[in-house]
């Protein structure tokens, strides 16, 4: 994919302004719940402490901003401060006053007054053009009014040539609405998503690179392409210096499988103590019972019972093993492994899947991973029975409660997706698909 060597900037004379807006007080503006992942995942891929290309204090994050003075200074502080590398990025709703101008939401923004409560791009666009700075990079991942996609998406728009500025890389996106590109229960938007993946490559990208990787990610997932303009040489240079994993990201690429472990309740170092004490416990039954044997029949038969109890137990402990409690993703499928027992559904077999936050005909909130079957595909044997009891029909196989394995539901959906494709379902669209896992 590469088409040059890439350029990596000077850290220590580079800045970035992140700015992300994911709750709104007006109505009409919806709420993007994964701008805050956004946020958090592009600055910790910026400032990775190997593969990173900034200090972390060179990386300025403004979540949620209500005014246009804590955007503007920030803006102008990093264009003062960067010498070799100025880079913004904002992730929230971009609209389009009465004259087509294009303006950032704020969290106060007024849809009904976008000139007097929202950022114009301009004013970022003027900030840009000041810097000192010798490659300035915007990057926008806005979601639009219908119409802010029509002037977004048309050749030679409006926006582009809003964002027109000399000796500047600027990449859109072009989304309509946050449901849209950014699903409950979705990490990031898909352009943050498909940037994000961009950065964790093998090889550090140049920005043309990473242009054409989200620009074949978003096409491929039938979502509007992603816009560029490229002054000079900007397309040149690299965001990161190697493959960076962001907290919750997907799989490399190089992983034969995924597994989520529980360890042992109990170190094996604990038990040997453990051992000891119960040893004792049995030496002081056992005194005890000979010490008021034939004095009291009730009194002596209780203590040789537990005498009796405390000696199995200890012998369980003594033969007793650890036993890892495994949730296994890989290419062939999803299983679980219990010690010598496993369970196991084959991808071939599964028509989606996905996690519930209730177990069906519990009411409990336990988030399951649960499978939905392919037409006339038997239920496979070996998963929790009485979990699976509950479900409506055979087409239905709760792997496992999230909490047994210490799986992240974050990464086991990343995990999922990254082998099994677009298979993955939300909470919420499970519930749609079939009322009965309500």
């Amino acid at each position: 994919m590469r088409q040059s060597a890439p350029r990596i900037p000077d850290g220590a004379a580079s800045r970035a302004v992140l700015i992300g807006c994911s709750d709104f007080d007006d109505i009409d503006l919806p709420a993007i719940p994964a701008v805050k992942s956004n946020l958090a995942d592009l600055r910790s891929a910026l400032t990775h402490e190997t593969y990173g290309i900034l200090p972390p204090e060179h990386c300025r994050v403004l979540a949620d901003p209500a005014d246009h003075r804590s955007v503007g200074m920030a803006l102008a502080q990093a264009a003062l401060d960067a010498d070799d590398l100025l880079l913004v990025y904002y992730a929230g709703h971009g609209l389009l006053d009465e004259d087509g101008t294009l303006h950032l939401a704020l969290s106060s923004t007024d849809p009904g007054h976008v000139g007097f409560t929202g950022v114009p791009a301009d004013l970022v666009k003027r900030q840009l053009g000041r810097a000192r700075a010798r490659l300035r990079v915007l990057v926008l991942d806005c979601c639009f009014s219908g119409r802010a996609v029509a002037a977004m998406t048309e050749p030679g728009s409006l926006l582009s040539a809003q964002l027109d500025v000399s000796g500047t890389y600027t990449l859109t996106s072009t989304t309509a609405t946050a449901p849209s590109h950014a699903p409950p229960g979705q990490r990031h938007t898909a352009f943050t998503a498909a940037l994000l993946d961009a950065l964790n490559q093998a090889e550090p990208l140049t920005l043309d690179d990473i242009h054409q990787h989200i620009d074949t990610v978003l096409q491929g997932a039938g979502l509007p392409r992603p816009q560029r303009r490229s002054v000079n040489t900007a397309g040149g240079i690299a965001l990161v210096r190697g493959p960076v994993q962001p907290r919750g990201g997907p799989p490399t690429g190089d992983e034969e499988e995924i597994r989520f472990r529980r360890q042992p309740p109990e170190p094996p170092a604990h038990r040997g103590r453990d051992t000891v004490m119960y040893s004792l416990m049995l030496a002081a039954l056992g005194a005890v019972s000979v010490l008021f044997a034939g004095w009291h029949t009730t009194l002596t038969a209780a203590s040789a019972l537990a005498l009796f109890m405390g000696l199995l137990l200890l012998l369980g402990r003594l033969g007793g093993k650890d036993v890892h409690y495994d949730l296994v993703v890989n290419g062939g499928g999803v299983g679980i492994e219990h010690g010598p027992h496993s369970a196991h559904v084959p991808w071939k077999d599964v028509a989606c899947v996905g996690v519930l936050r209730r177990a069906p005909g519990t009411g409990l909130t336990t988030n399951v991973l649960i499978v939905r079957l392919k037409a006339d595909v038997p239920r496979p044997t070996g998963f929790h029975d009485p979990l699976n009891k509950r479900l409506p029909d055979q087409r239905y196989v709760i792997v496992g409660m999230l909490s047994t394995y210490e799986a992240d539901p974050v990464r086991l959906r990343s995990a999922i997706e990254h082998f099994a494709g677009g298979i993955y379902r939300t909470d919420q669209q499970l519930v749609e698909m079939d009322p009965r896992l309500r």
